[in-house]
């Protein structure tokens, strides 16, 4: 192995002597195959597709997260009964979209008590509602179009 070799080897990746003299026999003193191998083990260059696919998994699993959220948030619903028995059924997500105005819908609420009407949240599922499919169907008409 050649001193300047080595010199040059740690001049241009910060190397120290047995790092740069074990990747200059590791490639047969191509020093620049020993750089090449240097940066993808020391500097996870190699692995920057894998990175780009663990990003893309992980936003993946952001938005399914947030599908499963809004679609509770529309099956779950505030059961309004009065005392005839008739129930009016408000999804959870518009309370929260209103949710700026909480404080009429508060009045509202402590008006309907007094009124003797009942309060109760239950989950009823509507399949005509399907927030994956919805967001499917908008991934692939952009696929389509790309």
């Amino acid at each position: 192995m050649n001193f300047e070799l080595i010199d040059e080897f740690r001049r241009r990746t910060n190397a120290s002597y047995d790092e740069a003299k074990h990747y200059l026999e590791r490639t047969n003193g191509d020093l620049l195959e020993a750089v090449i191998a240097y940066e993808r083990e020391k500097t996870g260059y190699g692995n920057q597709k894998n990175n780009t696919n663990q990003r893309a998994h992980r936003g993946g699993r952001l938005l399914n997260a947030l599908i499963r959220v809004v679609q509770k948030l529309i099956d779950v619903k505030l059961a309004v009964t009065d005392g005839a028995e008739l129930t009016i059924h408000i999804p959870l997500i518009l309370l929260l979209l209103f949710g700026f105005a909480w404080h009429i819908l508060l009045l509202a609420a402590i008006f309907m008590l007094i009124l003797g009407y009942k309060f109760r949240f239950v989950e009823i599922s509507d399949p005509n509602v399907n927030v994956a499919a919805f967001i499917e169907r908008i991934k692939s008409k952009r696929w389509e179009n790309n």
